[in-house]
């Protein structure tokens, strides 16, 4: 019975040491060098089990600790993912409706067949954007903030493309909105018809696919304030 009490503490002290080198080694595995206590490292066999009952509830509180802070960072990682990605997509629209990439919506396609001039075809565009338009293209051409519609020797030209006396205007935006703006009574289709011999047929569009701009949209003066 006396070797069976001796074994008993000895037993417990055992599994105790066992408990606490186990932790440790987890914890350096997790590259975790530095504890509460900057004490110098004291042989496991030397200490007493009450010693090792508070070192291993230290182990422990640590080991909470790094699970603590590894949990913050399996979650900002998919929250700096998400961000980054918002990030990407915001620059992918703004670079899309910019005219720096081609473009796909909903929108209306206008037949255009007459003696149009440059500003009559200028008046369409603007009507277009005060309509809504998102984006806007003459034929290949994509409009821009800097496209106009000019004279040329032979034509209209437009962004140094010459337009012929047919050409097709397809606009990206609320087709609702765009083909009631450009057929509205006293509207720019009305005033058009009063003075140029033209015909100009509308429709909507699930899908108008404009194309990207050709033109460098780089600015050669100004440049971003920070």
């Amino acid at each position: 019975m006396g070797g069976a009490d001796r074994r008993g503490p000895l037993v417990k002290t055992r599994v105790a040491q066992a408990t606490m080198f186990a932790v440790a080694v987890l914890i350096g595995m997790l590259g975790v060098g530095q504890l509460n206590s900057q004490a110098r490292p004291i042989e496991i066999s030397r200490l007493s089990a009450t010693e090792l009952s508070t070192r291993n509830r230290e182990l422990r509180s640590g080991l909470a600790d790094i699970r603590d802070q590894l949990r913050q960072y399996e979650l900002s990682g998919p929250q700096g993912e998400s961000a980054l990605q918002v990030s990407r997509e915001d620059l992918r629209r703004i670079t899309a409706f910019a005219g720096l990439a081609a473009v796909d919506g909903q929108g209306i396609v206008m037949n255009v067949n007459g003696n149009l001039d440059a500003i009559a075809l200028n008046d369409l565009i603007n009507e277009l954007r005060n309509a809504g338009a998102e984006a806007i293209a003459v034929d290949d051409v994509r409009i821009t903030a800097r496209s106009v519609a000019t004279e040329g020797p032979r034509a209209i030209e437009l962004d140094g493309v010459e337009v012929g006396e047919r050409f097709t205007l397809r606009a990206i935006g609320s087709p609702d909105g765009l083909l009631g703006a450009m057929e509205r009574p006293g509207g720019i289709i009305s005033q058009l018809k009063l003075f140029i011999k033209a015909t100009i047929q509308i429709r909507q569009a699930e899908s108008v696919v404009l194309p990207a701009s050709e033109v460098s949209l780089l600015p050669v003066i100004g440049t971003p304030a920070e």
